[in-house]
C-alpha cells in the first residue's frame, strides 16, 4: 500500500504542469502563543504590499484570530464552505490591495474540519482561486493530522518558534513528525519575539543542530522578528503591527522575511494549487 507522502508527492507532480504559478506557503508552530497567526497575518501583508497577490486562510480549527488581529468580521467561513452553505467564491473577502482573506472561523472543531474534507467532493471552481502567487495556510499549534497534513501539502513551511526552552522543544517534536512523513518537506524556520538578531541565529540552530543530528534533516533559518512591544499595542487595537506601526522593529523584520521568501529559489517545480485539495482524496 502506498504511504501517505508518497501519494501526496504523485498527485503533486500531475498537477505541476498545468497549476503551477501559485506557491502554497504553511505557516504553523509547535506550541500556541508563539505569535503564529500574527506572524500569518504581518507576512502576508507585507508580500501584498511588494506586488504579489496573496491569499490567507486560515486553518487554525475553531479559532478566529486571523479575523480579531485584521479587525474584520467574516460574514462567511470554511464552515460555511466545508458545510456546503457558500461557494470558495463567497468566502474570500479583499482586506487589503493584492490580499484576500478566507477566514476559519471559530464554528467548528478538528475532527469536524477533516470529516467534512473527506466527506466531500470540495468542488471548488478551481480557476476562481489560482490568480493568487501566494496561498498562505495559518494552521493550528502542535502535532494534530490538519496541521500535519496542511504542512505536507505546501512548498515551503513556516515553523515559528520563540526563544523560549519550551517553545523550542514543541518546534522540535513537530520537525520530527513532519521529517518522517516527508523527507523532503522544506521547513524554514522563523524565531518570533528575539531581543535581537543573535538570538534567532542562536535559538535557529539549537533546532537545527539537534534535526541534524537525530533527525540527519537540515531545516533553513529564515529570520528573526524582534520582541517588540508595539505588537501588543496592534493586537489590542486589532490592527496588523505592519500597518499600525509600520516603522517598528518587529515592522522592519517581516519586511525583511516577506522579501527574503519572495527570494527563496523553489528548486523543483510548485507542487501546484489543484493537488492541495486533490491530496485529501488519498486518505
Amino acid at each position: 500500500m502506498i504511504d501517505q507522502a508518497h501519494g501526496l508527492r504523485e498527485l503533486k507532480l500531475k498537477s505541476q504542469a498545468k497549476y503551477n504559478n501559485t506557491e502554497v506557503i504553511t505557516v504553523t508552530s509547535g506550541k500556541g502563543g508563539v505569535g503564529k497567526s500574527n506572524t500569518s497575518v504581518n507576512l502576508a501583508l507585507s508580500m501584498a504590499s511588494l506586488g504579489k497577490k496573496v491569499l490567507l486562510i486560515d486553518v487554525d480549527i475553531g479559532l478566529a484570530n486571523v479575523d480579531l488581529l485584521l479587525g474584520i468580521y467574516s460574514k462567511y467561513t470554511l464552515f460555511d464552505f466545508f458545510n456546503g452553505m457558500q461557494n470558495i467564491e463567497t468566502i474570500i473577502q479583499n482586506v487589503a490591495e493584492n490580499m484576500d482573506v478566507i477566514s476559519g472561523g471559530s464554528a467548528f472543531t478538528d475532527s469536524d474540519l477533516i470529516e467534512n474534507i473527506e466527506r466531500r467532493k470540495l468542488n471548488l471552481e478551481l480557476e476562481k482561486i489560482l490568480g493568487y502567487d501566494y496561498i498562505i495556510f495559518d494552521t493550528g499549534a502542535g502535532i494534530t493530522k490538519s496541521v500535519t497534513d496542511f504542512c505536507l501539502i505546501a512548498d515551503k513551511v513556516l515553523m515559528v518558534t520563540t526563544p523560549e526552552p519550551t517553545a523550542i522543544t514543541d518546534a522540535y517534536a513537530l520537525l520530527k513528525s513532519l521529517y518522517k512523513k516527508d523527507k523532503d518537506i522544506k521547513i524554514n524556520i522563523v524565531v518570533n519575539r528575539a531581543t535581537n538578531s543573535k538570538e534567532g541565529e542562536v535559538t535557529a540552530n539549537k533546532l537545527i543542530k539537534v534535526s541534524e543530528s537525530f533527525l540527519h534533516q537540515k531545516p533553513v533559518y529564515v529570520g528573526h522578528i524582534s520582541d517588540d512591544s508595539q505588537v501588543q499595542k496592534a493586537v489590542k487595537m486589532q490592527k496588523p503591527y505592519s500597518q499600525a506601526y509600520k516603522e517598528c522593529s518587529a515592522s522592519k523584520d517581516i519586511r525583511i522575511l516577506a522579501n527574503k521568501i519572495i527570494g527563496i529559489e523553489h528548486g523543483d517545480k510548485k507542487r501546484g494549487i489543484i493537488s492541495l485539495f486533490g491530496s485529501f482524496f488519498l486518505r
